[in-house]
């Protein structure tokens, strides 16, 4: 299975001082995280200006989060969203040929699916009996 953590699930974990190597460890060994260079300086941005951590715990976060994804770089950006960045993260889930792309982001959430990627809340990806994990890392 391939997942995308949108910017903001991400950051909600690395708030919660969870390790993106805890990230790693709830998924199955058969689960493959998908990010985009575009995903990581979206998590080093908000971790800095809204989460103020330094610039050198941010970057390390990123670098380590890097280390434990697959990054894609889509090739073409399609304009289907409101939010014209939320297009980039559909082009890394569709580029990266994610099953989930995982996500807070209202405007990404209504579309429910796109190109064959499910988008869902962390919530919902927990109770989805096809997500197959081990634990849920928002949950506590």
């Amino acid at each position: 299975m391939h997942i995308l953590y949108d910017a903001n699930v991400l950051v909600a974990i690395l708030s919660r001082r969870e390790s993106i190597l805890d990230l790693k460890k709830q998924l199955k060994d058969d689960t493959t995280h998908i990010s985009s260079s575009f995903i990581l300086a979206e998590v080093e941005a908000v971790l800095i200006e809204k989460m103020k951590v330094t610039k050198q715990k941010a970057k390390a976060a990123a670098r380590l989060l890097e280390r434990q994804s697959t990054i894609v770089r889509p090739k073409k950006i399609e304009k289907i969203c409101r939010d014209p960045f939320d297009d980039y993260i559909l082009a890394a889930a569709v580029s990266g040929g994610a099953d989930y792309l995982i996500t807070s982001d209202k405007d990404l959430l209504v579309l429910e699916k796109y190109k064959g990627v499910v988008i869902v809340t962390p919530k919902d990806f927990m109770t989805d009996p096809r997500s197959v994990v081990n634990y849920d890392p928002l949950s506590s």
